[in-house]
């Protein structure tokens, strides 16, 4: 891509995308992939159903451009796309939870590549850590742990994250004040804290 796009604002690119700009959806898709891809796993906790709905959610981009209005800020318009997307899989999915393995898989990747010293100890016990922390999160109900992880993971702004779930500023501190201290609470239920 040329620098003068990767200059241009999201709110510009996906307007000249509606007015006939197809190469510039992929600038759009080098902008978001990563982002959509976490907010989704960590809604569905399955890496291949969260792939699955992320391809969908930019099959939906595509297709409704149109619909997106100028006046908004074009990540909050994607965001709740793409959670939108993660719901209906959630309401139709009968599959159980899954626990989160991302955390578990970059601590023994850091461990074999030699980026810190541990003791087998201290690795068993910070992977089971890591692993019950995914787990508290987890077990949040929804409207708390997609507050959570717009919030820890992504770090939207509260008035972003009200923007997308469509309510308050004030409902989205509350619920992400409920989120830590439930969480907080799981853990120190299972000895971590």
């Amino acid at each position: 891509m040329p620098d003068d796009i990767k200059n241009l604002s999201d709110e510009e690119i996906a307007r000249r995308f509606r007015e006939g700009e197809g190469r510039l959806f992929d600038e759009l898709y080098r902008r978001y992939k990563e982002k959509l891809r976490h907010v989704i796993y960590y809604y569905v906790g399955d890496s291949d159903e969260a792939q699955d709905i992320f391809h969908d959610v930019f099959v939906r981009v595509y297709k409704h451009i149109k619909t997106y209005r100028d006046d908004k800020p074009f990540s909050s318009w994607i965001y709740q796309i793409a959670v939108n997307c993660a719901k209906n899989f959630r309401n139709k999915s009968t599959k159980k939870e899954l626990i989160f393995e991302r955390g578990k898989e970059q601590l023994q990747n850091n461990f074999r590549e030699g980026k810190f010293a541990l003791s087998a100890e201290d690795v068993y016990m910070r992977k089971d850590d890591e692993a019950q922390f995914h787990e508290a999160v987890q077990r949040l109900r929804t409207k708390f742990r997609v507050v959570f992880l717009m919030r820890y993971d992504q770090q939207l702004k509260y008035s972003e994250i009200a923007e997308i779930l469509g309510c308050s500023e004030r409902t989205v501190k509350w619920r992400m004040k409920r989120a830590i201290e439930l969480i907080v609470n799981d853990l120190k239920q299972k000895g971590i804290l």
